[in-house]
């Protein structure tokens, strides 16, 4: 197992949320500086609940990057008149988005691998349809990729709304800090930005009805691949406690919370501003 390094940020239980967006923002620009042009990008996100593909679909309307695609799994379930209106928007800039639909008997990562396979983006960006992601998250991660050169990147788990209390907590690891901008085995799987070529060589995220993250990561670490933990602002990951995820309590996201706001987290910075 890959130990984590130390990060190169320095966020602790001292820092303020407004210290903390302002070392995110030195870094953001600092990545940015280098970049001249980004690699194609696939968005795959696979959906149960229509309220949850409408939201998310408006949050992917919100991303600053340029260009990309989205492929859709559809589990048992189609799109409606909202969905399409949301659709036709994101075609009108340049965001390719096109749908596959699968029978309930499906697995999560049956769809996910499929999606992945009918991609064709250099890198292949997993999104989870409960989730909050802010307007630069799919920049973001590229920008990261492209900096630290890793295999996969995504953001840290520093962020969590608790749906049935209406609550958003600000966390930090059991020892105080924010163990973000570092090299690691382990992302929040609603954030996995990897490049296509070693998801393939991984079998994408395998075909088994959970654990679909850890397959990936766990086989693209198998084959030599890097995995890079970036900072957690910018996403907020829900738990609501239903049936369709898996069950765990409240201690687990309250535990190393220094901060709490009521509801959806305000911030531009999560795209609930």
């Amino acid at each position: 197992m890959l130990v984590p390094q130390q990060s190169n940020v320095s966020m602790s239980r001292n820092t303020s949320f407004a210290q903390e967006l302002a070392e995110i923002s030195q870094k953001r620009n600092q990545r940015r500086s280098k970049i001249a042009a980004y690699p194609s990008l696939s968005v795959v996100i696979a959906t149960v609940r229509p309220n949850d593909l409408e939201n998310i679909l408006k949050q992917m309307l919100k991303q600053t990057m340029p260009k990309f695609e989205i492929v859709l799994g559809l589990h048992n379930i189609d799109l409606n008149i909202k969905h399409k209106a949301l659709i036709a928007k994101l075609k009108t800039r340049k965001v390719t988005v096109s749908h596959i639909k699968f029978a309930k008997s499906a697995t999560l990562g049956e769809i996910l691998s499929t999606l992945c396979e009918k991609s064709e983006g250099e890198y292949i960006s997993k999104i989870d349809d409960d989730d909050y992601y802010g307007p630069e998250h799919l920049r973001d991660l590229l920008d990261t990729a492209m900096d630290t050169g890793a295999e996969v990147v995504g953001r840290a788990m520093n962020y969590v709304y608790l749906e049935p209390l209406s609550l958003s907590v600000r966390r930090f690891s059991p020892n105080g800090i924010q163990a973000v901008e570092l090299w690691s085995d382990w992302v929040c799987g609603g954030t996995i930005l990897v490049k296509r070529a070693d998801a393939k060589a991984a079998g994408w995220f395998g075909s088994g009805t959970t654990a679909v993250d850890k397959y990936l990561l766990s086989h693209v670490s198998a084959n030599g691949g890097k995995i890079y933990r970036t900072f957690g602002a910018g996403y907020i990951y829900c738990r609501s406690f239903t049936a369709h995820t898996y069950v765990t309590n409240y201690s687990k996201y309250l535990n190393n919370a220094n901060e709490q706001r009521v509801g959806i987290w305000p911030d531009a910075i999560f795209g609930t501003k």
